[in-house]
């Protein structure tokens, strides 16, 4: 495949590839007789990975390290703990974000919950402190989410 179609198989741009070549990211496999450069499916299996990489949040600088790690260290142990250390605090970073975003769930589906019994309240005055303040559907709750508290207030 030439650059072109490399870069368009890959979803990416054809500067994007030339710049991960210069970063020594990718190389191209050969050459056609009129200098194009031509990549085969495992060049493009790497740029998948580089973009999959990306997407983690790791940067070139992290992706370059795990790409060269076998080669720079030859396989050893140092190989094995550089990519241990990148993809364990990546590892760490995503669980965070995970329960960052799960205690985010679970406060909207108790808004949510709320709000669907205040659909069907009779009072004039709704999402007032004062006149939810004998609600049967709040009393009976420990607490109220932060989110609903601010929009009694």
């Amino acid at each position: 495949m030439q650059i072109g179609e490399v870069a368009r198989k890959a979803g990416m741009s054809v500067r994007a590839v030339r710049y991960y070549e210069e970063l020594g990211l990718l190389q191209p496999d050969s050459h056609s007789s009129g200098g194009f450069r031509l990549y085969s499916e495992k060049s493009l299996k790497r740029l998948r990975v580089i973009d999959f990489l990306k997407s983690l949040g790791l940067s070139l600088a992290e992706i370059r390290e795990i790409l060269l790690a076998k080669k720079s260290s030859g396989g050893n142990i140092e190989s094995v703990r550089a990519l241990f250390k990148i993809y364990g605090e990546r590892l760490s970073q995503i669980e965070s974000q995970i329960q960052a975003l799960s205690d985010m769930r679970d406060e909207i589906a108790q808004v949510v919950t709320i709000l669907r019994s205040c659909q069907s309240c009779g009072r004039d005055v709704l999402l007032d402190a004062k006149s939810c303040a004998d609600c049967a559907n709040l009393v009976a709750r420990k607490s109220l989410p932060e989110t609903f508290e601010v929009i009694l207030s």
